[in-house]
């Protein structure tokens, strides 16, 4: 059997008000040499019949029906099975152009390309284009390396096509943590720091759906997912020494700004034991040197020898 250019993942657990639309948008891919993986994650309302219903009447929609165990175990499960030569991923509350995937497919170079991502749209009854990328070259191939700024824009898995082999010959998969929080981040920039060809493309295909209230990212109770998020992603910079050469500065950068803003996002009776443990993580890099004030988000670097004085009157200051 003829292996697809593009095998996309479609994560599924409770989605019904919205599957139909994504799903349809997957339907009208202009790209015919595709499928489409629908991993059900053992959802409970009707998610699994609708995805059924389309994987009845179109051969390129695949079903994985499989308890729940998470995002990232499903993720996992869905690239498993992908027999395309580029990985693409798209929520089931998201939908996409109908285009998409040709263009993205069209600017691989022939297959050659390790990642296409392109810019999207958020989606609130209505389209606001973002421009994640809009620092960097565009309509080129560009080495990562020669940008690691780039792991400091926003870690979004989707709007994008990941040659497969790269992520399997650099063993990146998801964090199988509980639930549905922060597995995009170390996916994200593993696939930055591994990728040697990439691709941004001056154009948006995904409609990224920010009116759904009950998303995973709203959770005020996951205090340190994110951080294992991190570990993963630090202990695979340092894995190789140009790669650490290259980003490391970047990635600790990118690290203290997510942790403000999961520091902002948890309730105030987490802050301490958090504070405490954010602190912890950043003194030993800070006293052997490995952190370049450059690379930081303006006033972060005041914030962080603010935190490394004293966590407790950090918390207490911050509220």
């Amino acid at each position: 059997m003829k292996k697809p250019r593009v095998s996309v993942l479609v994560p599924i657990y409770n989605v019904e008000r919205y599957l139909p639309k994504c799903l349809d948008s997957l339907e009208a891919q202009t790209l015919k040499d595709i499928e489409f993986i629908c991993i059900n994650d053992g959802s409970t309302d009707s998610s699994l019949e609708i995805a059924q219903r389309y994987a009845a009447r179109d051969d390129r929609f695949q079903i994985i029906d499989k308890r729940n165990s998470g995002y990232g175990a499903s993720m996992n499960c869905g690239m498993r099975a992908a027999r395309g030569q580029y990985i693409g991923i798209v929520e089931s509350d998201d939908f996409v152009s109908p285009d998409a995937f040709e263009e993205l497919v069209a600017r691989s170079r022939f297959g050659m390309l390790d990642i296409v991502k392109a810019d999207y749209f958020e989606y609130d009854g209505a389209d606001v284009r973002s421009f994640p990328f809009a620092s960097f070259p565009h309509g080129c191939v560009i080495d990562p390396r020669r940008y690691p700024q780039i792991l400091r824009t926003v870690p979004s898995i989707w709007a994008a096509i990941y040659k497969r082999s790269m992520l399997e010959e650099n063993g990146i998969s998801f964090i199988e943590t509980p639930g549905a929080s922060f597995q995009d981040t170390s996916f994200t920039l593993r696939s930055w720091m591994a990728a040697r060809r990439v691709r941004l493309v001056d154009a948006a295909y995904l409609h990224y759906r920010v009116d759904r209230v009950e998303s995973s990212v709203k959770s005020d109770n996951k205090v340190f997912e994110v951080c294992g998020e991190f570990a993963c992603a630090l202990e695979f910079c340092r894995a190789d020494p140009a790669r650490s050469a290259a980003f490391l500065c970047d990635l600790f950068g990118q690290q203290f700004s997510t942790y403000r803003w999961n520091y902002d996002r948890i309730f105030a009776a987490h802050h301490l034991e958090f504070a405490e443990r954010w602190a912890d993580e950043f003194r030993i890099p800070f006293e052997n040197g490995e952190l370049d004030e450059s690379r930081f988000e303006p006033g972060d670097w005041a914030l962080m020898l603010e935190l490394l004085r004293d966590p407790a009157a950090f918390a207490v200051s911050r509220g």
